[in-house]
């Protein structure tokens, strides 16, 4: 494969990834819109807290799995421009900058910060006890 091909799949890759990130996004708001919703209504029991609870930990999973993906396409990029025997500088550069050609199976560092944040605010707003 040359160069230029893998290029052009690298950016195809963002496209998806890049649309991915959008939903994960709506999905996490959507996650704290229900937490807030379930701290704020006077009738939510423990069944409700329990529900909620599950839909914030399935949206962080589903947003790890996502952008572990999106991680993923900038390894899977730079595995294979290592194999291109005649690379430019930039793809050099490329590969120094992503700095592995091992699948990862986590997101990056900020990405899970951000998650493990977001998990501590949904857990908060259901499970953190209320003023009075």
């Amino acid at each position: 494969m040359e160069e230029y091909q893998i290029w052009t799949l690298f950016n195809s890759g963002r496209i998806g990834s890049g649309l991915s990130i959008i939903w994960t996004v709506l999905l996490l708001w959507l996650a704290l819109r229900v937490a807030v919703a379930t701290r704020n209504s006077e009738e939510t029991n423990l069944f409700a807290k329990i529900v909620s609870s599950a839909f914030g930990v399935l949206a962080i999973g589903g947003a790890w799995q996502q952008w572990t993906n999106a991680t993923n396409n900038w390894i899977i990029a730079a595995a294979t421009l290592s194999d291109v025997e005649d690379k430019s500088e930039l793809a050099e550069g490329f590969i120094n900058y992503v700095g592995t050609t091992d699948v990862s199976t986590t997101p990056n560092m900020g990405g899970m910060l951000l998650l493990l944040v977001i998990a501590i605010m949904i857990a908060g707003q259901i499970w953190y006890p209320k003023q009075k």
